[in-house]
């Protein structure tokens, strides 16, 4: 069994399902379940991102670090660094929140595959189609996302040098 066959078994009897159950809402037979938890088979994302809107700890089950339990990168630790015990709580919130916008944006980043999938299979022409501008919204969103997320790291990443 691979590392991540046996996270994903892990998570399934953390959140007490069979591997029937956590088969259908990842939207696969119960026997590519089995063969996922053997290290058989790996996941596709769809799969991924079906399991973690379940409460499956995605991050944990590809990488083996808990989201609730995330080390802290360098620009975190320096700004912990001589704080009180109350201010290492609120750092220790910091680094469960990051935590789980971490697993929030794999989980959209698979979302994000999966529309993509779907726009791939489907016929239809975007010119004119109301999906167009439901794309353009997103694109924007996501534009708006990543600037206001890079800059937050520069920033930190700039205090601690």
């Amino acid at each position: 069994m691979n590392g991540i066959g046996k996270r994903l078994k892990q998570e399934r009897k953390r959140l007490n399902l069979t591997q029937s159950a956590l088969g259908a809402i990842g939207g696969v037979e119960a026997n590519a379940q089995g063969h996922y938890e053997s290290g058989q088979r790996l996941p596709r994302a769809d799969y991924l991102f079906r399991v973690a809107a379940a409460g499956v700890d995605i991050n944990r089950v590809v990488t083996g670090v808990d989201s609730s339990n995330r080390t802290q990168g360098p620009a975190l630790t320096a700004l912990m660094a001589g704080q009180t015990a109350e201010d290492g709580d609120n750092a220790q919130s910091v680094v469960r929140i990051i935590g789980q916008l971490r697993q929030s944006l794999w989980v959209t980043a698979n979302a994000l595959c999966e529309v993509t999938r779907l726009i791939d299979a489907s016929e239809q022409q975007l010119s004119g189609n109301p999906m167009e501008d439901h794309l353009r919204v997103l694109q924007g969103d996501a534009d708006l996302f990543a600037a206001l997320a890079l800059a937050k790291v520069q920033k930190v990443d700039h205090e601690t040098h």
